[in-house]
């Protein structure tokens, strides 16, 4: 059987020193960037992450909370069944049902609104680095810029992206406001209801 192939986007990629002298290698037509150190190094990328691991962690509690709450009104309603008439259990089995249900939709609400914030915010780093980026290719005197993990090998010489950080941080700040963060309320199912519920079906 032949060896595996890599996939595409898993092409290796390497850098090599430039020499002392890399006055040439500076001029060079082509510079590479890393996007993603580029982004997550910078003071942007920085307050993104910080932003992204809070709310994160209060999304993660809210969920366990809820998920204690609901599971105390299920256990509790089971209880009860031998003591209601089956109209009532009904009807409360089903409210139950409805309430856990919003719940679940409010608490995969909350994660993809927070993706989708982070991802905007993101995209709204590179709109406003891209003009730094053509000051950069200007200096060097080059003509194009690549994403270094499309490149083989390259020489560390022609990699901007230390640079392009040092200015993002200068110019650009740390973005605070550009793509504004409302954080999602905190849930307002937090009361039990007064009837509990039945188990509910995976």
């Amino acid at each position: 059987m032949p060896p595996p192939q890599s996939a595409p986007n898993q092409i290796p990629s390497r850098m090599i020193e430039a020499p002392a002298d890399a006055q040439q290698v500076l001029q060079s037509p082509i510079l590479t960037v890393d996007q993603d150190v580029l982004f997550t190094n910078s003071a942007w990328g920085k307050r993104t992450q910080a932003i992204l691991e809070e709310e994160g962690t209060k999304i993660a509690a809210d969920n366990e909370r809820l998920a204690d709450l609901l599971s105390a009104e299920e256990a509790e309603l089971t209880r009860l069944r031998d003591s209601l008439d089956a109209g009532e259990f009904r009807q409360r089995a089903e409210a139950f049902d409805t309430r856990a249900t919003e719940v679940r939709r409010e608490r995969a609400q909350a994660v993809q609104e927070l993706n989708a914030w982070a991802e905007a915010d993101r995209t709204a780093f590179y709109r406003a680095a891209l003009p730094l980026m053509g000051t950069i290719v200007e200096e060097r005197r080059a003509v194009a810029v690549l994403d270094r993990r499309t490149v083989f090998v390259s020489l560390d010489a022609i990699d901007v992206t230390a640079d392009l950080i040092a200015r993002a941080d200068e110019e650009l700040g740390d973005g605070d406001g550009v793509v504004p963060f409302t954080p999602s309320p905190t849930p307002a199912s937090d009361q039990p209801m007064n009837d509990g519920a039945q188990p509910l079906e995976n």
